[in-house]
């Protein structure tokens, strides 16, 4: 990566120079490691090295350097210029190594690299990547500017909206799980609806996304899903929610909009989660939860009548222990 001069770099992340505009750091690094040659971004409580070459931060260091960028937020001064010099993409245009079938729609300056596949009726919009192996079904939509890494799956009928970030091995549109119990085993429910993604929507490697029973299982318009999450079938995400690795989100969930999940956090069919909901990782979410709500806690599973007296005890915890309290204080008074 190379680098330009500090002045450029505060253009760049909107930043206020102190020092050397002319200096050109040779590289980034951590901010306990980076170098008298280097740049770094400090969050102001982090240990940083005795002398940087160029820091960008809230606050001065306690080091020596020779340029100093003051910005009012590290994390998007971070982001700003790692956007600013993120590695292109490694092809251009249609690959003759791609297999793009009669009938689909690709636009003239969408990118499909080789051995990438898409189906019949599928539309591919401007600007769109599709990495090599990844896979669009028939009458799937892949939105403007969306990128598709290899071995991406979106089945039949799937939308993808506007520069959405679709990581390897995620699954948009897999059958989601019904099945009927009977006397012969369990009866398959075809699932005969789709997903749709909304704009700006990331999705991480190896999650899954079930394609609807009948119409849609949604996730809204800025959402970031982790790696390995398990989205349901029929579930409804609201617009910027965030959810970490290892979630799962049963059939018929609905979540908010502006919700934060831990990671590993559980949620059971139907249940309702309002919007700015914060759960904390490992939660168990069971029942509706009001919005604005922060929720921590999960018990292992045990005999269900045993958990069900103890999780109604467990709520009367606080007046036990003030009536134990007053008890034991009297006890303390009548003894000689």
């Amino acid at each position: 990566m190379r680098l330009p001069k500090a002045s450029d770099i505060a253009r760049i992340v909107g930043g206020r120079l102190v020092g050397d505009g002319e200096f050109v750091p040779k590289g980034i690094a951590e901010s306990d490691r980076a170098g008298a040659e280097e740049l770094t971004v400090w969050d102001g409580r982090s240990p940083i090295a005795e002398e940087v070459g160029v820091v960008i931060g809230v606050d001065a260091p306690p080091s020596k350097y020779r340029a100093l960028i003051l910005v009012d937020d590290y994390r998007m001064a971070l982001a700003k210029l790692l956007e600013h010099f993120a590695p292109p993409h490694p092809f251009r245009g249609v690959s003759p190594a791609a297999f793009v079938e009669e009938g689909a729609h690709v636009h003239p300056e969408a990118h499909i690299g080789p051995f990438a596949y898409v189906s019949r009726g599928a539309k591919v919009g401007r600007g769109a990547v599709i990495y090599p192996f990844a896979y669009v079904g028939p009458d799937a939509e892949i939105g403007e500017g969306t990128v598709l890494y290899p071995f991406a799956y979106v089945g039949w009928g799937v939308k993808v909206g506007k520069r959405c970030l679709i990581h390897p091995g995620a699954v948009i549109g897999a059958e989601g799980f019904g099945f009927v119990p009977t006397s012969e085993g369990w009866l398959r429910i075809p699932q005969v609806g789709r997903v749709v993604l909304g704009d700006g929507v990331r999705l991480g490697a190896n999650s899954a996304v079930d394609r609807a029973t009948f119409s849609e299982t949604v996730v809204g318009e800025g959402s970031k899903i982790d790696n390995l999450v398990q989205i349901g079938h029929n579930v409804r995400v609201g617009e910027h929610t965030v959810i970490a690795a290892l979630s799962g989100l049963a059939g018929g969930a609905r979540i908010g909009s502006w919700v934060v999940f831990g990671g590993q956090v559980g949620v059971a069919d139907h249940v309702e989660v309002g919007d700015r909901v914060m759960a904390a990782a490992g939660s168990g979410i069971s029942g509706n939860i009001p919005p604005g709500k922060v929720v921590a806690g999960k018990i292992p599973a045990r005999d269900r009548t045993k958990f069900n007296r103890s999780a109604a005890l467990f709520y009367k915890l606080p007046e036990i222990y003030s009536k134990l309290l007053r008890i034991a204080r009297s006890l303390e008074r009548d003894e000689p």
